[in-house]
């Protein structure tokens, strides 16, 4: 009676094992967040690891060069960057997301960039150049 519970048992036990999995969390790191925030962009790699030994991290750079793809005259600011591992048994994948904000640069912006020259001799100092306000 016992060998036929044993199979069935044995049988669960292993696939049991062999399809459990865990994913942990292991950083969380974020910029400070635009007003603007219409144009989210995402990139993200992963890496897929035997008995967890891993000799370099070089599966991470492409993801710089992708979020600019995705905004090439923009400035990505608000990254939410998250480092994962996903475990099963003896292989282990990294996965590495960063979601941004895309925003383009305003003219208003490249206006208040410039220096402001004065318009009258009135508001110009002589003794040292410096403009009065």
């Amino acid at each position: 009676m016992f060998q036929f519970i044993r199979k069935p048992f044995a049988l669960v036990t292993v696939a049991t094992l062999a399809l459990a999995g865990c994913a942990h969390v292991n950083s969380i790191s974020l910029t400070p967040i635009p007003s603007q925030r219409s144009n989210q962009v995402r990139a993200e790699v992963s890496k897929t690891i035997f008995l967890a030994f891993s000799f370099d991290n070089d599966f991470i750079d492409p993801l710089v060069g992708d979020l600019k793809a995705q905004c090439p005259n923009g400035i990505i600011s608000g990254i939410l960057t998250k480092d994962e591992t996903i475990s099963y048994i003896i292989v282990h994948t990294k996965k590495v997301t960063a979601t941004g904000f895309c925003n383009l640069p305003s003219k208003t912006a490249k206006n208040k960039a410039k220096p402001r020259v004065p318009s009258s001799v009135e508001e110009e100092d002589n003794s040292n150049g410096m403009v009065l306000e």
